[in-house]
C-alpha cells in the first residue's frame, strides 16, 4: 500500500497524518478538537475538512482512538486480550453511511476470572507501532509504559499485548489540582517537591491517607504553597510507578513511550524506584501502527 491518511482521534485531541509507504509522516494537522469537543453527527464533516487540507488519498483514512467509542463517530467493538497485530488488523471496522473509505481500529479489552476489567482505545495502535520497530528480543517479552490522562502499562509476550493495566493518574491529578483544597494559588515546577512526593508515596498507609500532605505541608511551612502541585504530582506518579516497580522482576527494563513533557517526571520516578528504562518519543508510533495495521488487513 502506498501513501494513506491516518488519524489518531482522542478525547481531547485530533491528529491527522499523511503517511508514506514506509510509515514516514509526510504532513500532518493537529488540533484540540477531540471527540469530547464535537457532536458525533459533526465528526464526519470535521474529518473531511481536515483531510482536504492534506489532500485526501482516494478518500481512504484509517482511524484509532476514542473516535471509535460510544462518544465518538461510530462505536467499534473491543477485541479480547491477548491482541496481536493480525487480530487487530482483521478486526478493523469500516464506518458505514459515509462517502469516505474510513476504517477504525478496535480497542482492546481485558476481563479476568477474578473480576478485573480494563480497556484501551488508541494505545493499542501505539504499541503496534512500537512493535514494528522493536528488536526480536523486545518483541519476545517487554513492559511498556504509556503515560497520559489514563496511563497504560502493557505486557508484551511473543509480539502480542498479553496483559495491561490502567492508572488513573493524569485525570486524578487534573481533578485534584483544579477542584480540591490541596493546591491553592499560583504554582511553580519544583523537582525538590516532586521528589518529596515520590518519597511520601512509598509509605505503607496508602495513597488515600497521603494526599492531604500536599495541603498540610504548605500550612505547616514544610514547603512553599507554590510547590503543592509538584508535590501532588510526585505522590500520584510515585504511587503508580512504585506499585508497578514492586511487581516487576529485578532489572526489568521499562519502555517509556511518551512526549518529553511526561518523560521527565516519569523518568525521575522510574529512577527513584531503581527501574531501568528507555524513552521513546510517542509522536510517530500511532502513524506507524495505523500504517502497519492497514498493510496487514485483508479487507482494505
Amino acid at each position: 500500500m502506498g501513501e494513506i491518511l491516518v488519524c489518531d482521534w482522542g478525547t481531547s485531541s485530533f491528529r491527522l497524518m499523511r503517511v508514506s509507504a514506509s510509515g514516514e509522516i509526510l504532513a500532518q494537522v493537529a488540533t484540540d478538537q477531540g471527540v469530547k469537543q464535537l457532536n458525533p453527527e459533526d465528526m464526519e464533516a470535521y474529518l473531511k475538512a481536515q483531510m482536504a487540507t492534506l489532500g485526501s488519498v482516494n478518500d481512504l483514512v484509517i482511524l484509532c482512538g476514542m473516535v471509535g467509542s460510544g462518544i465518538g463517530w461510530y462505536e467499534v467493538p473491543y477485541v479480547n486480550c491477548p491482541a496481536s497485530m493480525y487480530l487487530l488488523s482483521e478486526a478493523l471496522v469500516q464506518i458505514p453511511n459515509t462517502e469516505l473509505r474510513a476504517w477504525c481500529v478496535p480497542g482492546v479489552k481485558l476481563e479476568t476470572p477474578d473480576g478485573r476489567a480494563d480497556v484501551m482505545r488508541g494505545e493499542e495502535t501505539q504499541v503496534i507501532g512500537w512493535l514494528s520497530e522493536a528488536t526480536q528480543g523486545d518483541r519476545a517479552k517487554s513492559v511498556l509504559c504509556l503515560p497520559g490522562t489514563h496511563s497504560k502499562w502493557v505486557q508484551i509476550e511473543c509480539g502480542e499485548i498479553c496483559e495491561f493495566s490502567t492508572a488513573f493518574t493524569g485525570e486524578l491529578y487534573a481533578l485534584l489540582n483544579e477542584y480540591s483544597v490541596l493546591v491553592q494559588g499560583e504554582q511553580t515546577v519544583s523537582d525538590v517537591a516532586f521528589t518529596a512526593g515520590l518519597a511520601v508515596s512509598e509509605k505503607t498507609s496508602g495513597l488515600i491517607h497521603q494526599l492531604f500532605n500536599a495541603r498540610s505541608r504548605s500550612l505547616l511551612g514544610m514547603q512553599s504553597p507554590m510547590d503543592s502541585a509538584s508535590f501532588l504530582s510526585g505522590m500520584l506518579i510515585g504511587s503508580e510507578v512504585g506499585a508497578m516497580a514492586a511487581s516487576l522482576d529485578r532489572d526489568t527494563k521499562v519502555h517509556l513511550i511518551c512526549g518529553d513533557y511526561l518523560a521527565e517526571p516519569y523518568g525521575m520516578a522510574l529512577k527513584y524506584f531503581d527501574v531501568p528504562y528507555i524513552h521513546y518519543s510517542g509522536n510517530t508510533y500511532s502513524a506507524l501502527g495505523l500504517k502497519a495495521l492497514a498493510d496487514a488487513s485483508s479487507e482494505i
